[in-house]
Formats: C-alpha cells, sequence, structure tokens
C-alpha cells in the first residue's frame, strides 16, 4: 500500500511529467491518501479559484481509499512529531498528521517530492519521483 502525498496529487492533476511517470510505475499498487493530503491539495485549487481541478480531484479521489484522521492517528501523529521536536528535526503539524494516518493504517510508503520531511520519520519509506 503506498499513500499518494499532497504533491504527488498536485503534479498528478497538473499533467507534471514526473508524476505521470511514477503514476506508471506504480499503477499495480494499491495507492490511498488521507484526509489531511486531500485538505491540501483542495486548500490550494480554492486559493486558485480552480474548479476544474477540484473537480478533476474529486473523480479521482472517488477512484481510491482516502484513510481518515482518527484518534489512533492522532496518537501516532503526537508521538511522531513530540519525538522529532525532542531531536531538533521537527516537520509541519500537517505531515505528522499524514505519517500518523499512515502508520495507524499500516502504511508505511509514501509517494512523494517532499522528501526531507517524511525520511525523519521511523516506520516511514518515501519513494520520490
Amino acid at each position: 500500500m503506498k499513500c499518494l502525498d499532497t504533491t504527488f496529487l498536485i503534479d498528478f492533476l497538473k499533467n507534471r511529467t514526473e508524476a505521470i511517470k511514477k503514476a506508471e510505475e506504480i499503477k499495480e499498487d494499491v495507492v490511498i491518501t488521507t484526509t489531511i493530503n486531500v485538505f491540501e491539495a483542495l486548500q490550494g485549487f480554492y486559493f486558485e479559484s480552480n474548479e476544474k481541478k477540484i473537480e478533476i480531484l474529486n473523480d479521482f479521489l472517488n477512484t481510491i481509499e482516502i484513510l481518515p484522521l482518527n484518534l489512533s492517528a492522532s496518537f501516532q501523529a503526537a508521538q511522531i512529531r513530540a519525538k522529532l521536536m525532542n531531536q531538533g528535526k521537527d516537520i509541519n503539524v500537517l505531515d505528522s498528521l499524514i505519517a500518523g494516518t499512515m502508520l495507524a493504517n499500516n502504511c508505511n510508503t509514501i509517494v512523494t517530492r517532499n522528501k526531507d520531511h517524511f525520511e525523519r520519520i521511523k516506520g516511514i519509506k518515501v519513494e520520490s519521483y
């Protein structure tokens, strides 16, 4: 199972070559995303007032599983962020929530351009493109 990060969702919807190639590479894998990734992508498209991208994203999201932020994910995310803060390797809250949601649902691979943050998290494998 591979989690599609916000960077991938946006790049894929904008038909960026690297994301399209990665999509082809992982087409046989089970892919998911999280409600946090959906929020981040929608926020950007609403900011741009890009109704077409919102519609395309919604259509795409109907084809994959979307993992929710729940209590277990919240506990995981809080532990991840606190540990990284104590090590002086803090990441932003949303990335912590994404990682917590992933790990709470037995997903340990993320497809992203944001390697730096996710590589800091024990138990998360990063696939960049």
